[in-house]
């Protein structure tokens, strides 16, 4: 694998570098030479805002280009898919683009990023766009935090949500529970105590405040109180990172135990996946 570079600070450190490396190209194409780039990790785009973009796109034309790359007879886009739906809303014939020669690789890790900071995914695209770039690139947190501009928290805590039940994902991008609630439930071990809570909170429409209470009551009060080691901690902390889990890393007088927590059999299949894929560290 190739070493991997180091992505700055946001889109701006990234796209400046790439327009200004020898073979950039400013040209105008038709909307039939394009097409969407098939890793785009917006799943559903807001038409209401797609046409409020096609209505300024109509009155002053497409101001910034689309970022493409050549592919056989087609342009794939890298950046701007918006635009592009936009432009072919209000019927643009031809747009301003620039065209780079990209490998799949960075075209792909610029496609995720521009779409993580130019517009709002819902929390589960935004969590599986994380992940990708946590898995296919094998960037830390702290890196994709850095290239998006969001604290490591913010990353660490999203990709927490790869760990739900699918039903739970689904609910999580329509918009029927909210991160606050998936936070909550991810607090809860038992796989049937969360999803009672789960279902509690569609059936009662619970609050955040009031999930999180109701999660707090179903935790073994014993197991909690027991005194926690920091190396410990740690080395849970590091792990439940790693696989996007909890982890817990428990030792007694003559042997230790790590325990990774699944919510579902999908889950399990990944992290078994990732356990024993060829190049594992593990």
């Amino acid at each position: 694998m190739k070493a991997k570079s180091r992505l700055g600070k946001g889109i701006d450190a990234l796209f400046p570098a790439v327009l200004n490396e020898p073979g950039s190209q400013l040209i105008e194409l038709s909307l039939d030479e394009i097409r969407p780039n098939p890793i785009q990790p917006r799943k559903t785009m807001d038409q209401a805002k797609l046409g409020e973009l096609a209505e300024s796109i109509k009155l002053h034309g497409l101001l910034s280009p689309i970022i493409v790359r050549r592919t056989n007879t087609k342009y794939e886009i890298i950046a701007g898919e918006r635009r592009f739906h936009a432009c072919m809303k209000v019927g643009v014939d031809r747009v301003p683009v620039i065209v780079r020669e990209v490998p799949d690789d960075e075209s792909f890790k610029l496609s995720l990023i521009e779409n993580l900071q130019r517009e709002d995914l819902n929390p589960m695209e935004e969590a599986e766009a994380f992940y990708t770039l946590k898995e296919q690139f094998s960037l830390t947190h702290q890196e994709i935090a850095e290239s998006v501009v969001k604290d490591r928290s913010t990353v660490t805590n999203a990709l927490r949500l790869i760990s739900l039940p699918e039903e739970m994902k689904t609910s999580l991008r329509e918009g029927t529970i909210t991160p606050g609630h998936a936070r909550a439930l991810l607090m809860v071990d038992s796989e049937k105590d969360r999803l009672s809570l789960f279902q509690k909170i569609l059936s009662q429409s619970l609050s955040v405040r009031e999930t999180e209470r109701r999660a707090v009551k179903t935790k073994n009060a014993p197991a909690a109180a027991r005194k926690k080691d920091p190396s410990l901690e740690k080395l849970s902390g590091l792990l439940s990172d790693r696989f996007s889990a909890k982890v817990v890393c428990s030792w007694s007088k003559r042997k230790g135990k790590i325990t990774i927590e699944v919510s579902s059999k999908d889950e399990l299949k990944r992290i078994i996946d990732e356990l024993t894929r060829s190049g594992s560290p593990f």
